[in-house]
């Protein structure tokens, strides 16, 4: 399954915005998606990228990345359910720490244990 990998910095498209809200209801770091966007929202204001995984336009699957300098936190992960199991996170990973790494980080924290495995994997740790 190809994927693409987005970056931003805001959340001013709607249909992104939505997506994100759905895909969120299905994790349980939150009490449902309008919250995870709200605290999304609050924190894009203060060093955090949003990265998401898309398939034809459909966001599959996000992740938060948190940081200055050359350290980033990765936290917040969520892939659809049915997309899980077909290495969508390890994917979201890797490229978010490919296009950190471009921009001089050198450094990752996993913020879950589902992140730090993909982090050892990857031998970011």
């Amino acid at each position: 399954m190809p994927i693409t990998v987005h970056a931003y910095t805001s959340l001013e498209n709607t249909e992104v915005r939505s997506q994100l809200e759905r895909l969120y209801d299905t994790s349980p770091e939150f009490g449902d998606g309008q919250d995870a966007v709200s605290q999304l929202e609050q924190n894009l204001a203060q060093y955090t990228l949003l990265y998401t995984a898309e398939f034809n336009t459909k966001v599959i699957g996000a992740i938060w990345c948190t940081g200055q300098d050359d350290h980033r936190t990765l936290e917040y992960i969520v892939v659809h359910p049915a997309n899980r199991g077909r290495g969508v996170a390890d994917r979201l990973v890797s490229e978010v720490c490919r296009m950190e790494e471009a921009k001089g980080v050198q450094h990752f924290q996993p913020g879950c244990g589902a992140i730090h495995r993909c982090l050892a994997h990857l031998g970011k740790l």
